[in-house]
């Protein structure tokens, strides 16, 4: 399979519709938050900063407290985080507004910026937002696992309403319906966190090591190929986020490679790769050590069931004698726990 298949059938893979969609709105001191699944649910948490990096992180916290688990978010700008203009166009035919507002977009804030419209009446609302600015945004979101897929400002009939839920409510809709304005341009569809998560495991039971180099040049090989045919902006943007997603799961099994190399109990090999294959989702292991006689597992968890889970798959599947010897919660929320096993000699 040559680069530009593997990145098609890839991307296929590690997509899906999600009918789950978060909308947040940020006021300078709170952050709005909607949920759209058959109903809008919605939640305000206080923001502790404006940076988009602790923004993120606070919308994060907060959907995982209440056990939102989609990852396709939609971020509603302020006004001073973007430029906005209103116009009216009763002599502009509908055909001419996208060169009209990309003019208007590389005069506020460059080559390369981002920028969308809509239509309100007999007005077109533009907005715009440099580029670097934008993927500053987007970076912050994915650091926290959210698929950013909608990032606009308000038009100006919802910015009279008193309701900032309202805001929050209005870029849910956006990212759900895949419709303007959205500066990052309707998606088909949202990255799969959870099979991304597995990345690491499935590369390790398939194969010891990655040939980094082959996969660059395949990438190369991809990227070009891509130009050629000119596919859109939005979609390189996708295909490279998807590299680095897999650069960093690659280093990730890198790791666990070396924590395997480090055990020494060849005999044992099967247990080691019994006790990762039967991990991911809520359990990330952080140390193995096995010898002849006993074997040693740490990990990380989001919850005390999730412990309680792989703690009775690893006795039913691979060492019958495990048991919890303890578990404490760390000051983010997360669990360290550690099993601990005897096995069985000849």
């Amino acid at each position: 399979m040559d680069g530009a298949n593997f990145l098609t059938a890839a991307k296929h893979f590690f997509r899906e519709d999600t009918n789950e969609f978060i909308g947040a709105y940020f006021d300078g001191e709170i952050i709005f938050l909607t949920r759209l699944t058959e109903t809008f649910e919605s939640a305000e948490i206080s923001a502790d900063g404006d940076e988009f990096v602790r923004l993120a992180e606070k919308i994060s916290e907060a959907c995982r407290l209440r056990g939102w688990q989609t990852q396709a978010v939609g971020f509603c700008l302020r006004e001073r985080d973007a430029v906005t203009f209103q116009t009216e166009v009763t002599n502009v035919p509908e055909k001419d507004f996208p060169a009209f507002v990309e003019t208007w977009s590389q005069a506020q804030s460059g080559n390369g910026s981002l920028n969308s419209f809509a239509k309100v009446g007999v007005e077109l609302w533009m907005e715009t937002l440099p580029k670097s600015t934008a993927d500053e945004i987007c970076a912050a979101f994915q650091k926290c696992g959210l698929n950013l897929i909608a990032l606009s400002v308000m038009p100006p009939d919802l910015l009279t309403k008193k309701n900032p839920l309202d805001k929050a409510k209005f870029i849910c809709e956006v990212a759900a319906k895949k419709i303007l304005p959205n500066l990052l341009r309707p998606r088909e569809n949202s990255w799969n966190v959870r099979k991304l998560s597995v990345v690491p495991i499935a590369i390790l039971l398939i194969a010891e090591f990655v040939s980094l180099a082959n996969f660059i040049s395949d990438w190369r090989a991809a990227s070009n190929e891509l130009d050629e045919e000119k596919i859109s902006r939005s979609e390189i943007r996708d295909d490279l986020n998807l590299k680095k997603f897999i650069d960093d799961e690659a280093t990730e099994m890198r790791r666990l490679n070396n924590l395997i190399a480090n055990v020494n109990a060849p005999k044992n090999f099967n247990v080691l790769i019994n006790l990762g294959k039967i991990s991911g989702g809520d359990v990330r292991l952080t140390k193995i050590s096995v010898d002849e006689n006993s074997v040693r597992v740490e990990g990380l968890a989001t919850k005390s069931e999730a412990v309680k889970n792989y703690l009775a798959r690893t006795k039913n599947s691979v060492v019958q004698s495990t048991r919890l010897e303890n578990s404490s919660s760390r000051d983010d929320g997360e669990i360290i726990f550690v099993i601990r096993g005897d096995l069985k000699t000849d």
